[in-house]
This record gives C-alpha cells, sequence and structure tokens, in this order.
C-alpha cells in the first residue's frame, strides 16, 4: 500500500508539472507575440515620426525602406507613385539586386500596365505573385513578362481615400526568401501608413511654399514700408526743426539764446559740435561773430571782409564744400589767403549763404578737425536749405509765409495718413473679427471653447433669475481610450476621432443646445430650455449609445464610450463656475462607477465635495515636523517566520479627524503635497538606519509617488538627501504604485534605471488593482512584485483571481522577482497566499502573531 501511495503521489506531481511546463509555454508564446506586436507598432511609430520630422523625400524613403527591412525580407525594394494629370508612373525610390542598373525616374503608365506593377494600378488591390499565380496572370492575358524574373513577388497599392496613387513592391530573387499571406496583410497594414505620412508630408510642403511666399511678400512690403518710414522720419525729422527755427523768432527772450537754440536744431540734422553764424555788417566791410563754437577754443572775433572761406561764399553767393585739397587749390588760385581767421585749419567746412531778397548778409558754417566725422554733399543741401530758413526766420514776412507753406504741406500729409488710417481700421476690424472666432472656438472641432460655453452659460443663468420658470442643465462628458486610441493610432487619428465624437455628440441635442470642447477629450453640452430632468436623462442615454458605437479608425474597428455628469440649474443664485463644478464631479462619480453610465449630481455629492475641500484645506495647513509621524509594519518570510524588512508608513496626527493614509495621500497626490511627505519618510527612514549602524537590520521600504519619476530635479533631491546621511541605496527598498506607473512610461522607467544603479531595490506596489501589465515584470528593473491587499481580500472568493496569482508566482519565479504580498489581515489570507507559493507578507495579521518571530537582515 505504501507503494501504491509513493506511486499515485509521483504521478500527480508528473501532472502538475505537466501542467506547469504548458503554462509556462503558453506565457513564452505570449511573451513572443507580445514583442512581435510591439516590433510593429514600433515600426508604425517609427514611419509617422518620419512624416513629422524628414526635410528630405529620399531619406524618408530610404528610412521607409529601412524600418520594413526589419519587418520581412525586402532587399529588393521599391516605391512608385501615379501622376493622373501627366499620366506616368514615378519611381521614387527603387532599389533591386538584379535591375540595379535600370535607372528611370519615371515611365509612361501604358508602358506599365501589361505588368505586375501596372495590374495593381487598375485593380486596387494587393497581389502575392509567386511562380505559379505570376505564370497563371501571363496565361490568363492579365500580365505580360517585363524585367527580371524573380522567385516571389508581392505589391500592395498605396491608396488615399478610394484612389490608388501608387505601389510598393518587395521581391526576392532566392528560394529561400518566400512571402505568405502574413507578409500580404503585414505591408498592406504598412502602406496606409506611408500613404498617410506622405499626405502629411505633402501637406507640409504645400503650407511649407506657401509659408515662404507669403514670408517673401511680408518681407518685399516691410523692406518698402521701412524705407518709406526711414523717408518720413527724416521728413519729419527735418518739418520738426524748420517748425523749431520759425518759432524761434516768438521764442527766444534774446538773440543770445536764439543763436543758442538755432545750434541745436541744425545738430539734430548734421554733425555741428563746430558751428558759427557770421553776419556782415551794413557797409559790408566788416564781419562779426554773433555765435561761434569751436572744439578747439580758439574764439571769433570781429574783423574786416578779408580773403577768408567765409568771404569765399559771400562772393559766390552759394553754399561750398571746402576739404584740404580744395583749400590748397583755392590758395593756389588767390580766392583764399592762408591763415585768415586764424587758429587749426579744419579737415572739412560747409559753409551756405544768408539771403534775403537776393543779397547775401552773413554765413552759417559747420567743420569737423576729426576723420570720424565726414560730410557728404547731402549734409551741404541740408545745411543750405536749413540756411534759408535761419535766414526767413530773421525776416518776419518771409517767416509767415513759410510758416503757412509748411502748414499746407502738413495738411496734405495728415490727409494722406487719415485715409491709410481708414483703411488700416477696416482691416483691423475684419482681422479683429476672425481673432474673435479664433479665440472662441475649438480648432479641431469647431464646436465653441470654454471661454464662448462660459458667455453662453453666464447668458443662461441670468435668464434663470428673469424667468424662474426656464429650467435648463450642464451635462459633462468624458470619453473612455482616447488616450489608448491616441498613442496607438497617432495624432492623425486621435484628431479623425475627435471630429467623429463632436458631430455625433452635436446630432443628439437640438439647434438651441450648445456642444464645446473644453480640451482633450473633455466636452460639455447646455442643455437650454428643458421641460424637465427626464431630458436631460434622455440626452444623456442617447450620447452615451452613440458614443458606444463602433468607430472606424485606420480602416478598422475601435469603441470608445463616454461618462456623463449632469447638473441642473436649480435656483436663480446658481453661478457658471458651480454648475461646471458639479458637472465634473457628476461625471467622474459615474466614470468611478464603471463607465459607459450618467450620473445626476446631487446634495451628498456636494457634501463630499465640501468635505474634500476641508481635507485638502486641512492638508495644507498641516505641518510636516509636527503634524505627522511614521509607523512600522514587518515584513516576514513565512516560511522562516523572520523579518526580512520594514515598510515604513506615514501617519496624519490630525485631531479633528481621523483619516487613513488612503484617504488623504490621493489628496496629497492631487496638491503636490505628496513630494514633500515623501521626503520626510525617506528622511525618517535614513535616521532610523543611521541610529542603527553596526547592528543587523532588516531592509526598510518607503512608499513614493510616481511624481519623483517624472522630474531628474526630484530624483536628485531623494539621492542627495540618502548621500547626505551617508546610508547604503541597498539598505532602502523604493515602493511605486503599479496604477501611477501607466503615463510617461520613457521618463519614469530612466529614473527608475538609475535608481537601480545606485543600489536601491525597486518593488512595484499594489500589483492588481489595475490592469497590471506584464510588461512591469520584464522591461523595468524592479527585484519585488508586492500584491495589492484588495487582491489578496479577492482571493478567497474569486476563482479567476487564485489561477491568475498561480502564474504570477510562477512567471516571478523564472524572472527571479520576489513576491509580496499586502493587506494580510485574516488567517484564511494567511493560508491562500501560504498555499498558492507566496513567500513574503506584511499585515494585521502578522503583526497580531510577531510573539516568537526572530528578526535578521535580509540576504536579497
Amino acid at each position: 500500500m505504501q507503494g501504491s501511495d509513493i506511486n499515485n503521489e509521483s504521478a500527480k506531481l508528473e501532472v502538475e508539472n505537466l501542467k506547469l511546463r504548458k503554462v509556462v509555454s503558453r506565457l513564452k508564446q505570449l511573451t513572443h507575440k507580445y514583442r512581435s506586436a510591439e516590433v510593429i507598432q514600433n515600426a508604425l511609430f517609427q514611419i509617422s515620426e518620419l512624416a513629422a520630422q524628414v526635410r528630405d523625400m529620399d531619406n524618408f524613403y530610404c528610412s521607409v525602406h529601412e524600418i520594413i527591412g526589419k519587418l520581412m525580407f525586402a532587399k529588393n525594394f521599391y516605391i512608385c507613385l501615379y501622376d493622373a494629370q501627366q499620366e506616368v508612373v514615378k519611381f521614387v525610390y527603387f532599389v533591386d539586386e538584379v535591375d540595379q542598373d535600370t535607372l528611370f525616374e519615371q515611365l509612361p503608365v501604358e508602358k506599365l500596365s501589361s505588368g505586375l506593377t501596372g495590374y495593381i494600378l487598375r485593380t486596387g488591390k494587393p497581389l502575392l505573385c509567386p511562380p505559379e499565380v505570376y505564370q497563371r496572370l501571363i496565361e490568363e492575358g492579365e500580365v505580360k513578362e517585363m524585367g527580371a524574373t524573380h522567385v516571389d513577388w508581392l505589391g500592395v497599392p498605396l491608396k488615399s481615400q478610394d484612389s490608388v496613387i501608387g505601389v510598393m513592391v518587395v521581391q526576392s530573387y532566392d528560394e529561400s526568401f518566400r512571402y505568405d499571406e502574413k507578409d500580404e496583410d503585414l505591408l498592406t497594414f504598412v502602406s496606409q501608413h506611408v500613404v498617410n505620412a506622405l499626405e502629411r508630408l505633402k501637406q507640409r510642403e504645400l503650407m511649407q511654399n506657401e509659408i515662404e511666399h507669403q514670408t517673401a511678400e511680408l518681407r518685399h512690403a516691410n523692406e518698402s514700408l521701412m524705407r518709406e518710414i526711414t523717408e518720413r522720419e527724416k521728413a519729419e525729422q527735418q518739418t520738426a526743426v524748420l517748425f523749431a527755427i520759425s518759432e524761434l523768432t516768438n521764442t527766444s527772450d534774446n538773440m543770445a539764446t536764439f543763436y543758442k537754440s538755432l545750434h541745436n536744431e541744425i545738430g539734430t540734422l548734421i554733425h555741428a559740435d563746430n558751428f558759427y553764424v557770421a553776419l556782415l555788417s551794413p557797409d559790408k566791410k566788416f564781419l562779426h561773430f554773433p555765435y561761434h563754437v569751436d572744439e578747439t577754443g580758439t574764439a571769433a572775433e570781429r574783423r574786416r571782409v578779408s580773403r577768408g572761406l567765409t568771404e569765399y561764399v559771400i562772393r559766390q553767393q552759394r553754399p561750398v564744400f571746402i576739404n584740404g585739397r580744395h583749400r590748397q587749390q583755392l590758395i593756389e588760385d588767390g580766392e583764399v589767403t592762408p591763415g585768415t581767421g586764424g587758429g587749426k585749419l579744419a579737415k572739412q567746412w560747409l559753409g551756405s549763404p544768408l539771403m534775403l531778397k537776393g543779397e547775401v548778409f552773413g554765413v552759417i558754417a559747420v567743420q569737423t578737425y576729426d576723420s570720424e566725422f565726414l560730410y557728404r554733399n547731402d549734409d551741404l543741401e541740408l545745411l543750405n536749405f536749413v540756411s534759408q530758413h535761419v535766414a526767413v526766420a530773421i525776416d518776419r514776412k518771409r517767416s509767415a509765409e513759410e510758416i503757412q507753406r509748411v502748414n499746407s504741406f502738413l495738411e496734405k500729409k495728415v490727409t494722406e495718413r487719415t485715409e491709410e488710417l481708414v483703411s488700416e481700421i477696416e482691416r483691423r476690424k475684419k482681422i479683429e473679427a476672425r481673432l474673435f472666432h479664433d479665440a472662441h472656438h475649438d480648432s479641431l472641432t469647431g464646436l465653441p471653447n470654454r471661454a464662448l460655453f462660459t458667455e453662453r452659460l453666464q447668458q443662461a443663468v441670468a435668464h434663470k433669475r428673469r424667468h424662474p420658470e426656464h429650467h435648463f442643465a450642464v451635462l459633462f462628458l468624458d470619453l473612455d481610450r482616447f488616450k489608448n486610441i491616441n498613442d496607438t493610432l497617432g495624432h492623425s487619428a486621435g484628431d479623425e476621432f475627435l471630429l467623429d465624437v463632436s458631430m455625433r455628440i452635436s446630432d443628439c441635442v437640438r439647434d438651441n443646445d450648445m456642444v464645446a470642447r473644453l480640451g482633450g477629450d473633455e466636452f460639455v453640452v447646455l442643455l437650454d430650455t428643458m421641460t424637465s430632468i427626464e431630458d436631460a436623462k434622455d440626452v444623456a442615454k442617447r450620447m452615451i449609445r452613440s458614443l458606444s458605437e463602433p468607430f472606424m479608425l485606420n480602416g478598422q474597428e475601435h469603441y470608445s464610450g463616454a461618462s456623463v455628469g449632469i447638473a441642473l440649474c436649480r435656483e436663480d443664485s446658481d453661478s457658471v463656475e458651480r454648475l461646471l463644478r458639479d458637472a465634473d464631479a457628476a461625471m467622474y462619480q459615474a466614470k468611478s462607477q464603471g463607465r459607459g453610465r450618467y450620473v445626476l449630481f446631487d446634495e451628498q455629492m456636494h457634501q463630499s465635495l465640501v468635505d474634500s475641500v476641508k481635507r485638502e484645506t486641512a492638508l495644507r495647513h498641516a505641518k510636516i515636523e509636527e503634524d505627522f509621524d511614521v509607523e512600522y509594519q514587518d515584513i516576514v518570510e513565512l516560511a522562516s517566520n523572520c523579518v526580512i524588512g520594514v515598510e515604513l508608513q506615514i501617519r496624519w496626527n490630525d485631531p479633528r479627524q481621523t483619516l487613513s493614509a488612503d484617504e488623504f495621500l490621493p489628496l496629497a497626490e492631487k496638491t503636490g503635497l505628496i513630494i514633500k511627505l515623501d521626503r520626510y519618510v525617506l528622511k525618517r527612514c535614513c535616521e532610523r538606519i543611521k541610529e542603527s549602524r553596526g547592528k543587523s537590520m532588516p531592509r526598510q521600504h518607503v512608499n513614493l509617488s510616481a511624481r519623483h519619476l517624472l522630474k531628474a530635479g526630484y530624483i536628485n533631491q531623494l539621492i542627495e538627501l540618502v548621500e547626505r546621511y551617508n546610508v547604503d541605496p541597498s539598505a532602502i527598498a523604493l515602493e511605486f504604485s503599479e496604477t501611477a506607473l501607466t503615463q510617461n512610461d520613457r521618463r519614469s522607467l530612466a529614473s527608475l534605471r538609475r535608481l537601480s544603479e545606485l543600489g536601491f531595490t525597486l518593488v512595484i506596489d499594489h500589483f492588481g488593482r489595475g490592469a497590471g501589465p506584464l510588461q512591469y515584470l520584464y522591461n523595468y528593473p524592479f527585484s519585488i512584485l508586492k500584491l495589492d491587499h484588495n487582491y489578496v481580500a479577492r482571493l478567497k472568493s474569486n476563482e479567476r483571481a487564485r489561477a491568475m496569482l498561480k502564474h504570477v508566482v510562477t512567471l516571478c519565479d523564472e524572472l527571479n522577482i520576489a513576491l509580496f504580498a499586502a493587506g494580510i489581515n485574516t488567517e484564511e489570507e494567511y493560508a491562500h497566499i501560504t498555499r498558492l507559493g507566496v513567500d513574503f507578507a506584511q499585515g494585521r495579521y502578522l503583526d497580531e502573531h510577531s510573539d516568537t518571530r526572530v528578526s535578521q537582515q535580509s540576504a536579497s
């Protein structure tokens, strides 16, 4: 009998081993399948990214060839595009090991119509063409032999909407590389993404050309405008100087201030650091200098008329530009006597006569001693122009006439400018109208945005105050699985999905209702002038039913859904903020109840919001070092009953209310205070380790928010804190919640790998609370997996939960990942996890049976 029992036990073990091997084999197959799907998905993402980044079409086609080569044998590959206007087929990319010397950019479509490429262009269908199919098509007269003979050939059409715009082909000349239907399906699927990328590139190219064209026109217009502005400014500056000179006779107290002001005004037009005014005496025998400023300090004194440069201008009765060479020539000709006037000789000298009624009565002159400031002929003309007005300013009658002429000139300019301003105002009104529309409507769907919806809602509230018998409601919609669609299919498919959603929602409401998009996947509806609450419920049901129907995206069906929150305007004192807030709260309540449903906001929800706000306020005013403390819970190895770790759990010592960590930590996460709380717990952990230095101590477990993984600065602060206490990172285990790792995967993964490289033990916590993706086990550097306490509680009543845990135990064992169970509160839960193979656990039940436990440092 004993031998029989042994045989039976052996048979049972053999059966169990066989089942285990099947499970492992199936998991490996699933892993291979997921990795293959991931390779295809990455390839499609790469094609989509190429369309967004590439600047050269040749590089784009080459990159597409390289990507397809990772999915199948594509040593011989080409892409051709059909130009319907020119009736030619353009081979935009061609690589072939046999026909490598065949170089052609385009061929008439009629020449290709009898070949395999032309066959696909005619039929618009993919073609898997091994030799037997090729021979049959030749015999049926569908195609003729063209090009090198292939061993296997696969081509798919490139379709834009319902039109064939080209063909993408791979072919093989080697018997060891053949194609099958899977390759056909894969290439067909990839072809649509290539078409989308081509259309996006084409659209971007057209947009870029238009932008460059408009930019060139704007640049030309701007340059013309700048020239006009420069000329206008110069004219305006000259006009201002002339005005000032004309007004000097009225505004100057005496002649000394008159000449000084005159110098300042001329200095705004030309370089006039050295400037003087010379006037003839009434008998024209003497020159005197009522105003003279010179950087050399030389003073000009009254003198008899001689043969100086000033006298030369008087004799010539015209402005004169004198430089060193010209002065020397005048001396040699006897027109000028050297040294007349005394002082240092100037490098350049400009003089202009002051004339009244055809007679010269004086000269104004400027000069420079420095090569840094040299004059031009324009300056001489300007000085001569100014000199005329200086002379006119002395003569009141001519001054009045000049002012009248300048005023007439300015009136003409004002009239022209007024006409320009009228045209500019009309143009700006049109721009403002367009900007108003753009500012109040969503650019993608064309629906009203938050600003316009808020304005319309304010009108509804105001109408309710005047007419209390009129009722309306606000519906807040949130779409299910939008992020999954957007991330999987790309932003273009996401935009197409949102457009379809907006049309479906609009079809469910009346013309006098308003549908608006607040952003992302959030939509709001204003149901105006309802008869009863049943109207709002009926609309919500129609929208949920409509959005549950399949969406056709990239030729495939995809499903979404919606959660709807309803808020009623209950009284005339309601506000826009209250209605939007209550509808949003009701929507989140609908999502928490299982999605695909609607919830009407009520007083109980309102009280929950008020309580939540109070708790949030209390949390914001709490002092971390005074109002929070840390509790410790042992982590036990079940086989030896030894403590291998201790989890530090934060506790809020709020005297007004008793809140568990599960109640206040989500609030801390929402407000951002979780970062400070986590650092506080890590600090207490380091202090505890430092105090026990030299003693055997189990590993300390600290829960951290996934927010730390999203910024390098947060990670650096954690590392600096541990280094400041001189603590070995291997003595600390950092736990991150599985449900918080579903976003920003790349950044989170980089941060986790950095922490792992520094020696920290990484734990994925709350496993089983969410979807529990297995990618965390083989893609992320976690060495411990901790089961969520709610998942553990389901083991006693849920057979599927127990079956799943068996597979997780096996997988963790093969991947060398330790499996922990949290929340072991009853003997029954303890029995379940022990029987199912979990080696480590923590919870209230283990704390109550800690009498004989031995604490030891974990070897792992």
